[in-house]
């Protein structure tokens, strides 16, 4: 089943939330106190958003045979993660995470562990989460559902342009607006 351009939009803005729910619960957990293990400031983890449309959008097909998905998915999720690692560590310098003490990893970026974890929440995602997710998604009104849309990706842009500023070191030119935002944002999460 393929999906509308708005569909997978909102599909990767609800996965990008429950990402972040699942890092920030076992962040804290692990931690033992409230920890945003986003990149942004704002409640998603993007890179869960990006692995939930390219899987839906190039996995789809095999949704027939749950050993071929559950390959792919962890494949692909793993690449993912492994590419959104070394790119987060270049432009940062530093790792935002660390499997080195992980039996089977590779590079500190990638496990097998968490390359099954990714293959079953693939599964789960194509099997039924796209399904239900889309079904609810359609009950919102035709015109709320494109301005809901809509003001979640000014949101995003507001908070990927103040963290990659923040990140950068860049405050000269950004408008003073993109920091208020970004910090009320932060206050809501």
């Amino acid at each position: 089943m393929m999906y509308s351009f708005y569909e997978l939009f909102w599909l990767f803005f609800v996965y990008s939330f429950l990402g972040w729910i699942i890092e920030t619960v076992y962040g804290s957990i692990k931690k033992k106190k409230f920890v945003n293990r986003g990149f942004f400031t704002g409640p998603v983890c993007f890179v869960y958003g990006t692995a939930a449309v390219l899987m839906t959008v190039f996995l789809w097909e095999l949704k027939s045979s749950v050993v071929a998905l559950f390959v792919g998915c962890a494949v692909m999720a793993t690449i993912i993660e492994w590419v959104t690692g070394k790119l987060l560590e270049r432009m940062n310098r530093h790792k935002w995470w660390d499997y080195s003490n992980k039996k089977w990893n590779f590079d500190g970026y990638i496990c097998v562990q968490y390359s099954l974890i990714w293959g079953a929440l693939g599964v789960l995602a194509i099997k039924y989460g796209n399904h239900f997710l889309v079904y609810g998604f359609h009950l919102l009104p035709s015109v709320l559902e494109q301005i809901v849309l809509w003001v979640l990706l000014i949101i995003a842009l507001i908070d990927m342009s103040a963290s990659l500023a923040a990140m950068l070191h860049i405050k000269k030119g950004m408008p003073e607006i993109v920091f208020k935002w970004n910090a009320q944002l932060d206050r809501w999460t």
